[in-house]
C-alpha cells in the first residue's frame, strides 16, 4: 500500500474513533440511569426520584434535595408536586407538637401574621405549591413560621455554633465552615424531613441553596452561588429584650432574600447592616476568601472580624465591645455558649494548618463534654461547607452520617 494512501486510512480509521467516543459521551451525557445529573452528564452521588415541569427531586443518601428553576410561580408547582405527601407530613408533625394550647397566639394566627410579611415572589412561591398539591396557603404558612413560634412561645435561649477557618488556619488551603444547629429535641422528629432545596430563578437573581424542612420557604442558612454562605444563631442571651414579630420581615425568608440578590461579601455586609431583624440573632458568613461574625441586635449591628490570620467563631453571646451587660437570669446561657467558643478556639488552634472539610467534620463530631462544640443531648443537624468549591456536607446527629451534596452541580 502507498504511503499516501496508508495516509488516507489511517484518518478515516481516527475519525472513527473520534465519533466513536463522541457517541458514548452522548449516551452518558442523556441521564441513562439515576447517578446523573439531569441536563449536565455529570455522574452525582444524587439519585433522581422524580421530575416535573423542569423541577428535579433526588435523594442523597438519607437527604431529598429538591431542584427547582423557573419563575416563583412555576417553581412553588414544581415544588407543590414533587414534595406534596412530604408537605402534609410535615405539616401533621408541626401541629402535633406546637399547635396544643400553648396559649395566645396560636401557631395558626402567628404563622399568618408573620407570613403575610413575606415578600411577593415567596407568596408566588406559596401560590404555585398551592396549585399542584392542593395544599391550604395557611399550612405553608405554619410551616414557614412554626420555628419563629417556637422561639417566641418558649421563652428560653436556644443553642448554636458556628465556625469558619482559611488562610494559617487551614494551611492556606480552602475556606471552610462548619455549623451545628442545636434547638428542643423535638425537632429530632423532623429529622426524616430535612430537605435541600434549590431556588434557580429566571429573574436575573442569583441561585440559592437552604437546608429546610418541606414546606418552609426560607431557612436559617443559605448558600449562593457566587460562593457566599451565611448561618444564624440565637442571640437572645446577650439581654436585648425587643420583639418585633409580625412587625419586620421574619429573618428565615430575610437570609434567602439577601443570598438571592449578593453577588459579593461586600454587598452581603451591606444587606445584614441594613435588614432589622425582629429577634436578637449572630450571623456567621463568608465567601470563598474569608468570613465575619455579625452580632446583630433589634436595635444594632456590630461586626466582628476575627483573627486575621484565619479564624471566625460566633456562638450565642455578644463579644464586640459596647453592648449593655446581660441580665443575671441569662448567665448560665452565656456560660453554656462561652463554653463553646473556647472548645472551638482551643481546638483550631490544635489544628491549625489543618483544618480542611474533614477535619472540620470531625471538630463537629466532638461532644462539649469531651472538649467540642455539640451538645449531643440537643444537637439537632449539622454542615461542613467549603464555599470555593461549592461542596455541601449535611449530617443529623441521631439519623445520618455526614453526607455530601455538591452544590456546584445543582447551581449549574
Amino acid at each position: 500500500m502507498k504511503i499516501q494512501e496508508l495516509s488516507t486510512v489511517t484518518l478515516r480509521i481516527s475519525r472513527s474513533i473520534v465519533l466513536f467516543l463522541l457517541l458514548v459521551v452522548a449516551v452518558s451525557a442523556s441521564g441513562c440511569g439515576n447517578d446523573s445529573h439531569e441536563g449536565t452528564g455529570i455522574a452525582t452521588n444524587l439519585q433522581l426520584v422524580a421530575t416535573f415541569e423542569g423541577g428535579n427531586l433526588y435523594q442523597a443518601g438519607k437527604f431529598k434535595v429538591l431542584e427547582l428553576r423557573g419563575t416563583y410561580k412555576q417553581m412553588g408547582r414544581q415544588y407543590g408536586r414533587l414534595m406534596s405527601s412530604e408537605i402534609l407530613a410535615m405539616y401533621d408533625e408541626v401541629v402535633r407538637h406546637f399547635g396544643g394550647d400553648w396559649g395566645a397566639p396560636s401557631l395558626q394566627d402567628f404563622s399568618m401574621q408573620l407570613f403575610q410579611l413575606y415578600p411577593a415572589r415567596y407568596q408566588e412561591l406559596a401560590d404555585g405549591i398551592t396549585e399542584t398539591s392542593g395544599i391550604d396557603k395557611n399550612k405553608i404558612a405554619v410551616l414557614s413560621e412554626f420555628f419563629d413560634y417556637v422561639i417566641k412561645m418558649a421563652g428560653t435561649p436556644f443553642h448554636c455554633s458556628g465556625i469558619t477557618a482559611w488562610g494559617d488556619y487551614t494551611g492556606n488551603a480552602p475556606l471552610v465552615m462548619g455549623r451545628d444547629f442545636d434547638f428542643p429535641l423535638t425537632f429530632r422528629n423532623f429529622d426524616q424531613f430535612i430537605t435541600v432545596v434549590v431556588y434557580k430563578p429566571s429573574d436575573g437573581s442569583r441561585p440559592v441553596a437552604i437546608i429546610t424542612y418541606p414546606g418552609q420557604l426560607g431557612s436559617i442558612q443559605s448558600f449562593n452561588d457566587a460562593g457566599l454562605v451565611l448561618e444564624n444563631n440565637d442571640g437572645s442571651s446577650s439581654g436585648d429584650p425587643n420583639r418585633y414579630f409580625g412587625q419586620r420581615v421574619p429573618f428565615l425568608v430575610n437570609d434567602v432574600e439577601m443570598m438571592l440578590h449578593a453577588t459579593s461579601l461586600e454587598l452581603l455586609d451591606a444587606a445584614l447592616k441594613n435588614s432589622p431583624v425582629h429577634y436578637p440573632l449572630i450571623f456567621n458568613v463568608a465567601s470563598p476568601d474569608r468570613a465575619y461574625c455579625y452580632e446583630i441586635a433589634t436595635y444594632d449591628v456590630k461586626r466582628r472580624d476575627g483573627d486575621p490570620s484565619g479564624l471566625v467563631i460566633g456562638v450565642n453571646h455578644f463579644m464586640s465591645p459596647g453592648w449593655p451587660a446581660p441580665p443575671p437570669e441569662k448567665q448560665a446561657s452565656i456560660d453554656n455558649s462561652v463554653t463553646r467558643y473556647n472548645n472551638l478556639n482551643l481546638l483550631a488552634e490544635r489544628y491549625k494548618g489543618q483544618i480542611n472539610a474533614e477535619r472540620m467534620m470531625a471538630i463537629l463530631d466532638i461532644p462539649v463534654d469531651q472538649g467540642g462544640p455539640t451538645p449531643v443531648e440537643y444537637s439537632i443537624y449539622q454542615f461542613v461547607y467549603v464555599p470555593g468549591e461549592l461542596k455541601l456536607w449535611v449530617k443529623a446527629l441521631t439519623y445520618s452520617d455526614w453526607t455530601l451534596i455538591d452544590l456546584k452541580l445543582l447551581f449549574n
